[in-house]
């Protein structure tokens, strides 16, 4: 498992790094020229964010899979070496792709996020704090077994979803163009409500709650049990933004858009909150995934003229957490019709 996790991860990696895989040629000023490049003068945020994000994983399933053949300092040499090989790989493919730049900072950023996915591992370990506390806190708090396990790593996705440039991350690309504040709108004209951000927002939001409370070993009855999971939710969502965004930007995400999305997700929740992976949760992950499909449609070169958008897609790693965000919602349909259930009891 250890190894099909690291094998899938890389492929990710790949994918996100050479998109669109189309427009190969032969690099100008050799393909290793960009190594002896000076560093740029300003480096983006976003870059910088998403490039060590994005190879912490991969440093921390390199570690756990190197760790079952090597002592703990080799496993920790290796994994640095093989991550540094792999993303100056990966540097020097982007050479022979349009619209892709290699750079050495690149490289820099992404090593640094593999040594902090080794440390990381070599940090949760159980015989080290505050590794061994995790295995009583899951436990106390999670329901056991393999489908906890699956939901987990779904959460995980979620989390990286909001890398996205796109709903229903709430950085959603241009915030001049796709985001007005609330307090705005009476004084533009030209402003036009987006109902499907509004529904994707809702419909992720929602899911994504249940999904937690699903994974609870006692899923809460109360409200302030349900205020408390969706809080949560809206704060990852803030901090994923406040990563990529300056801090003078984040008062603009409180669109009408974000607000109405998160009023509906609330009676979403209100609605689902008996079974949090029965019918109604299900219900939700397949309506998010036809408007994240919807979404996607709108926004493709073939829908281009009906969308009045760009068709764009982001040629970095945020394009992964764009096709994560696309997915997730499905993967979380799957594994909520495979919730085990408990078995009826017998009326005498």
């Amino acid at each position: 498992m250890r190894l099909g996790a690291l094998l899938l991860y890389v492929l990710l990696i790949g994918y996100g790094s050479l998109y669109p895989f189309s427009g190969w040629r032969a690099s100008l000023n050799g393909s290793l020229a960009f190594l002896s490049a000076p560093w740029p003068h300003h480096i983006t945020r976003t870059d910088l964010i998403t490039n060590i994000l994005a190879y912490l994983p991969l440093g921390y399933l390199l570690a756990a899979w190197l760790r079952l053949y090597l002592s703990r300092w080799r496993t920790v040499l290796w994994a640095i070496l093989a991550t540094s090989l792999f993303s100056l790989l990966m540097e020097w493919s982007q050479t022979f792709l349009p619209g892709r730049i290699a750079a050495t900072q690149d490289i820099a950023a992404n090593v640094t996020g593999a040594m902090v996915g080794v440390m990381l591992y070599r940090l949760l370990q159980e015989s080290k704090w505050p590794g061994h506390l995790l295995p009583g806190w899951r436990g106390r708090w999670l329901a056991p077994g393999l489908w906890s396990n699956f939901g987990l790593l779904m959460l995980a996705l979620w989390g990286l979803s909001q890398l996205s440039l796109d709903v229903p991350s709430l950085v959603a690309g241009n915030l001049k163009t796709h985001f007005v504040p609330f307090w705005e709108i009476p004084g533009n004209d030209g402003y036009r409500f987006h109902l499907l951000h509004a529904l994707i927002f809702g419909l992720e939001g929602a899911l994504a709650s249940l999904l937690i409370a699903s994974l609870m070993r006692h899923p809460p009855r109360k409200l302030s049990g349900w205020a408390a999971i969706f809080g949560f939710v809206l704060v990852c969502k803030l901090l994923a933004a406040a990563l990529l965004l300056k801090g003078w930007v984040l008062p603009r995400l409180l669109s009408a858009e974000m607000v109405s999305g998160m009023v509906l997700a609330a009676l979403l929740i209100f609605w689902a909150r008996r079974e949090p992976a029965g019918l109604h949760a299900q219900f939700l992950a397949l309506l998010l995934t036809l408007a994240g499909a919807l979404q996607f449609l709108l926004h493709s070169n073939a829908m281009r003229a009906f969308s009045g958008g760009s068709g764009a897609i982001p040629l970095n790693i945020t394009a992964l957490a764009a096709w994560v965000a696309l997915v997730w919602p499905a993967l979380v349909l799957i594994l909520l019709w495979l919730h085990p259930r408990p078995l009826a009891r017998r009326v005498p």
